[in-house]
This record gives C-alpha cells, structure tokens and sequence, in this order.
C-alpha cells in the first residue's frame, strides 16, 4: 500500500510533531492489537535467545520467566516490525501498517518501538508509550525488567544493560498540582531503558474495578476502604518493581504522612535512594488544571480540589516542596536537581 506524503510517524517524529496524545493514542492502538493477537506455537527463552548477539547473561536471568510468559499467552503472533518508519498516523488515529504475523513475546515486539524512539532520542516518549501499554495490558514487575533485555537485543547495544541502580521517587501534591505531567518528563530518566515504572494511584484504583484508566467513578465510591484498597495495591507493586531492580515513580496526592511513611520505608527495605517530591500551587491554578483535563485517568474536580486545600497534610519531613507555578521546563529542571542531590 502507498503511503501518502507525511503520514509516516518517522516523518511526524522529524517535524516535531509528536505529542502526548498521539502516544497514548499508539501505546492503546498496540496493547488493543496484542490482545487479540493469537497465541503462537513455540516461544519461552529458546525464541529469545537465537536472538542473543552479547546479552547471554542477561538473559539466562530471565529464562524461568520467560518460560512462564509463553505459558500464560504472551508468546503471540505480533506485529514484528513495530518501528516508526512501519506506523501510518492518518485520521483515524495510529496503525501499525503491515505485519508479519511472526511468532513473538508480545513485550519484545513493543520493545522494537521503544528502541527506536531511544535512538532518536525520544527517551520521554518511549517510557510514556511502555507505562501506557502496561496500564492497560498489565505484564507485572517481571514483565517490566525484561524491557532493558529485549531494547538492547533489537538495538544490537550493550551498553543499555549498563548498572543503574534502581531508586523510588514519590511525586506527591494535591490534585492539579501537575503531579503526573512530572513523572511523564522524568520517568525515561531514571533506570535502565525505558526508564522508571510510573505507578499512578487513579490508574490503579480503576485498575481494582476492572475498568481503563479513563473511565468515571462516582463520588461515593471515594471511601476510606477504596482508598486502602488502592494504596495496598499501589505499594505492592512498588514493592515488586523493585525487587526486580526496576526505578519507580508513586504519582498520588500522599495526603497522609502514613502513606509517605510507608514510601520511604519500602525504598530502605530494598536499601534504594529515595525522593519525596511535594507540589505546590495556588487554588485558582489547581482549579483551572483540573477544569482543563479531558480523557485523563483522575475524577477530581474543582469541589475536591476546593475540599482537599481546607484539609492538613501536617509536616512534610525529608520531603522537597516545590513550587509549580512557573514554566515546566524550570520545573523539571529542579526536580532532576533534587533528585541527583547526594544523600547525607
């Protein structure tokens, strides 16, 4: 099929034009696709490692797992060419033109994309891509660490497999302080390729109901047990990325001091640094952020946003307050300068 003129995403990548929302756009085009793909024949650490140029110790880490990753039905026919120059962005969205219908670990074909974008230099955009796709299509903390391994293979590159110890920042704040906007600018900086596993507590609340990320809650299912429910879930995940040496990133407002305790107690139960990173902006601007969402994950509105800033959040110990009212790329630039502060 002929592709009509600037309808490549290469050719958007090269104008500049790719934004968030034609991200996310591809990271649901993708996972919709490797949920209905069919599983393959085959699979488990024999497929990956006729694949293997230097990574063999690496991979003999993960062999076990990728075993159970063929057992559970992620060996799939996927795309097998999922590269920017193989994706037409037309008016329906993205599509991911002709595929191969090989035989494939369904993280391996997406991690073809996120190499390419890492290449270019686009680390941002490929670790919002790989924390979209694993919202809705859930791999677990296994699945996620096997995402350096499967970059370096198709990028025939070492050195992304280099040490880099994994670290848990905490990006806390009341809402439409701008909490998530961060972690999307920080998230491909921290770890190994693609970057930190972004854990978002309203992702993970419709998560427990069985429901995407955009879909509404009413107000009365706000309780105190859906919230415990919700940060059980949260930190145990947390707590699982880690042990696989994964940095996480904890995107929740951290109203109470016992949720940024237990934070920073799971950072020294794996003995990593940790960040505690607290937002702060005028109400009138938390409003206004709030008022301007469309299609996003939280249900706060401009009454929570009014209800949370008549509510204490007491002392802030060993946490950074931050100032968001200013332009992102200045406040970017101090959060990565509090993050590589040293550890006294």
């Amino acid at each position: 099929m002929r592709v009509p003129a600037g309808l490549l995403l290469s050719e958007i990548v090269e104008r500049r034009e790719l934004d968030h929302a034609l991200l996310m756009r591809l990271a649901d085009r993708i996972a919709a696709f490797h949920a209905s793909a069919e599983r393959a024949p085959g699979g488990g650490a024999a497929a990956i490692e006729a694949e293997l140029p230097q990574q063999r110790l690496e991979w003999s880490r993960h062999a076990r797992h990728l075993d159970s990753r063929t057992a559970n039905g992620r060996f799939r026919h996927g795309h097998g060419a999922l590269t920017l120059d193989h994706i037409i962005v037309g008016e329906a969205g993205p599509e991911l033109g002709a595929a191969t219908g090989t035989g494939i670990d369904i993280l391996f074909d997406l991690a073809a994309l996120l190499e390419d974008l890492r290449c270019r230099g686009l680390v941002a955009a490929a670790n919002v891509i790989a924390n979209r796709y694993v919202d809705l299509l859930p791999q677990g903390a296994q699945g996620w660490s096997l995402l350096p391994l499967f970059v370096s293979i198709h990028g025939h590159d070492d050195a992304v497999l280099a040490d880099s110890p994994p670290r848990l920042l905490a990006l806390g704040g009341l809402s439409g302080t701008g909490k998530s906007t961060l972690a999307r600018s920080l998230g491909g900086l921290m770890g190994r390729a693609p970057g930190a596993r972004i854990l978002r507590s309203d992702v993970f609340r419709k998560r427990l109901m069985g429901l995407p990320p955009e879909a509404r809650l009413p107000a009365s299912h706000y309780t105190q047990a859906n919230d415990a429910d919700t940060w059980e879930a949260l930190f145990e995940s947390a707590d699982d990325h880690l042990s696989c040496g994964t940095s996480v990133i904890i995107d929740a407002v951290f109203m109470r001091r016992s949720e940024r305790d237990i934070a920073e107690m799971l950072a020294d139960r794996w003995r990593v640094p940790f960040t505690g990173i607290w937002l702060e902006a005028p109400e009138r601007d938390r409003i206004a952020r709030v008022n301007a969402r469309s299609g996003d994950a939280s249900d706060a509105g401009a009454d929570v946003v009014r209800e949370q800033s008549r509510r204490s959040i007491g002392e802030l110990y060993g946490w950074h307050r931050m100032k968001v009212n200013r332009p992102q790329e200045t406040v970017v630039a101090a959060a990565r300068a509090v993050i590589d502060r040293p550890r006294r």
